[in-house]
């Protein structure tokens, strides 16, 4: 893990890139940031997090960091001992986590904590989706309360585009940097369970955040087709995960009526 600061005096924000290390969109759209020379007003903190992985040109070393926490600083595994670290460095920080992704559309944003900090950054990224994955305990932002951003396709100049526009906007709406600022009120989608990818290859047919009918075909292969067995709205599907094609979820319309509490 490398982390550093820009701006004067003791930040309230941390940016995170890097978590996995094939995931680079994150460290490109920060380091566009610092050689536009842009003045920072006030201070933030900049973490590199899974440098080592990074540097090998892998998406993890020993187990996925995102799945690593709370970790312990004497595990054996390397990544176990990076989210220890990572969550004394952004103890009690506002967070944006920048992620890339396969699936479409995005960009998108994922929470758990509804914690005010939480809630707030989740008016700040000025994007229109937000997914509540608290289903998956073991993620980062479970533990250090920050805010996700899905950026993408993966390895593409247009994921670049969006995490640079995504982390402008988040340290504007805090007064980080200068700027027109913008919040909004993402449409919530809430985690309720994996849909499981059967052997083989196979192709998601629909469009993620757009509801599955009920008994509706959502994926295929050579093998046969699936079929929805309730209505859901698919999350995160694509053919990128080698267990699972995605997850469900459902519209929480409560937890967007308490986010907009914060728009203002």
């Amino acid at each position: 893990m490398k982390a550093f600061q820009k701006g004067e005096g003791e930040p309230e924000l941390a940016v995170v890139y890097c978590t996995h290390g094939n995931e680079v969109e994150g460290k490109k759209a920060v380091e566009n940031l610092i050689n536009s020379r842009t003045e920072f007003n006030k201070a933030v903190k900049f973490v590199m997090a899974n440098e080592k992985a990074y540097e090998s040109g892998e998406r993890f070393i020993d187990s996925d960091l995102n799945r690593s926490f709370p970790g312990s600083k004497d595990s054996e595994l390397y990544e176990e001992r990076i989210a220890a670290e990572m969550i004394e460095e952004l103890e009690d920080l506002k967070v944006l986590d920048i992620h890339s992704t396969e699936s479409r559309p995005t960009p998108f944003s994922l929470f758990t904590s509804k914690d005010e900090k939480v809630l707030e950054a989740l008016t700040e990224l000025n994007v229109s989706k937000a997914v509540e994955i608290s289903f998956t305990p073991d993620c980062g932002i479970n533990l250090y309360g920050g805010v996700e951003v899905e950026v993408g396709p993966r390895g593409t100049d247009e994921a670049v585009k969006q995490a640079e526009k995504v982390l402008r906007q988040f340290l504007v709406n805090n007064g980080v940097i200068e700027g027109e600022k913008n919040r909004n009120v993402p449409e919530v989608f809430e985690v309720t369970g994996e849909v499981d990818r059967p052997e083989g290859d196979w192709e998601f047919l629909g469009e993620n955040f757009v509801e599955i009918k009920k008994k509706e075909t959502f994926a295929q292969s050579d093998k046969g087709t699936l079929e929805a067995s309730e209505s859901f709205y698919p999350v995160l599907m694509s053919e990128s995960y080698s267990d699972i094609l995605g997850f469900k979820s459902v519209k929480n319309e409560k937890l967007t009526e308490l986010i907009q509490y914060y728009e203002c």
